[in-house]
């Protein structure tokens, strides 16, 4: 996947198909999470939600590990020069190298379990595993589809046109979201918290380590 030709207009992308439920998304259990440390963001995007993540946490150094080169740039430029300076980028595929620490007390992953195959998601959970500390929170936000009626439809639906337009900007190679609660769940995350929205469509989760 390259999102680097819809880096700089993905916010706008995501208007036109969700309004402002995604944003509200990654942003609705902020107020629930203590402050933290150190924070790993897989996947960030184009830095919306990492420039209010810096405001809220004032002294937590950031590792956020992005792809797109042209995402990186766009999120780089949201910040001020103090956020800035607790903040370091990584352009990383992050299922083939290293992550680029340790000792977080909180990951998050906003809307890219749904760019990766089962075993790539798999794959990561467990490395993102072996560097976060005992009582560590995974904020996930993420499309989900329900298991039957109207709802399961509706987000069968969106996701299929969501997947295909995916594929044709970018070369998505992925078709559905993976089992990511199962993969958590197998190293040992515990679901703290779930809200919904959108008929169930778009799930906002957050998880807590359990050592």
């Amino acid at each position: 996947m390259n999102a680097d030709p819809i880096a700089r207009a993905y916010r706008w992308i995501e208007y036109a198909a969700f309004g402002r439920a995604l944003e509200r998304c990654r942003w609705a259990q902020l107020d629930a999470i203590a402050e933290r440390r150190r924070i790993l963001l897989l996947g960030e995007g184009d830095g919306r939600f990492l420039k209010r993540l810096a405001g809220l946490h004032p002294r937590a150094s950031i590792d956020v590990v992005e792809k797109s080169l042209g995402m990186i740039r766009v999120a780089a430029a949201r910040l001020s020069p103090a956020e800035s300076s607790r903040v370091r980028f990584h352009r990383s595929d992050a299922l083939l190298d290293p992550l680029p620490g340790g000792g977080y007390d909180m990951v998050v992953t906003h809307f890219v379990f749904d760019c990766w195959s089962p075993d790539a998601a798999a794959a990561v959970v467990r490395k993102a595993a072996h560097v976060v500390e005992p009582g560590a929170l995974w904020l996930v936000s993420e499309f989900a589809e329900p298991r039957s009626g109207l709802a399961r439809l509706h987000a069968a639906a969106w996701l299929r046109v969501m997947y295909l337009f995916f594929r044709y900007a970018t070369g998505l190679e992925t078709t559905r979201v993976p089992d990511y609660e199962n993969a958590l769940a197998a190293n040992a995350f515990v679901l703290v918290g779930d809200v919904r929205w959108r008929m169930g469509l778009v799930a906002s989760q957050l998880w807590r380590r359990q050592d």
